[in-house]
């Protein structure tokens, strides 16, 4: 009976040793310093009524290097916040599949994004209608 106890309390103790060894490993693994890069804010709209129109791909092309912009909309209310995330610089054709227009608030008009299919959003206002033609 004894010999049976004590192979239970070596077993017991066999199973119970590499998870108290595990415990401040993972505590210890766990407070390596990490490093956050800072994000650069966005800018939130109000979206206009009727603001958001899809409709079938239409040729755009750019003349200088523009902002590119990422776009959130709000599940629960009609905003959108635009993040700059790069510059379109290809002179080529973009398809443009999407226009958001967003309200005017006191301190800017109404102004109204276009999504580039495969890159993010641009303002309307720097992109020109009509495919690319290369000058010669």
């Amino acid at each position: 009976m004894i010999m049976k106890k004590f192979a239970t309390i070596i077993t017991v103790a066999s199973l119970a040793l590499p998870i108290a060894f595990a415990a401040p490993m993972a505590v210890s693994a766990a407070t390596t310093p990490t490093t956050t890069t800072a994000k650069t804010k966005g800018t939130t709209y109000t979206i206009a009524k009727n603001g958001v129109k899809n409709f079938k791909a239409k040729s755009y092309h750019i003349k200088k290097n523009i902002t590119l912009y990422k776009g959130f909309f709000y599940a629960d209310a009609g905003k959108v916040t635009f993040t700059p995330k790069g510059k379109l610089t290809k002179a080529i054709t973009y398809k443009v599949t999407r226009s958001v227009k967003v309200a005017a608030t006191k301190t800017s008009k109404a102004k109204t994004f276009l999504y580039v299919k495969g890159y993010g959003y641009v303002l309307s206002t720097q992109i020109t209608k009509g495919s690319y033609m290369a000058a010669d």
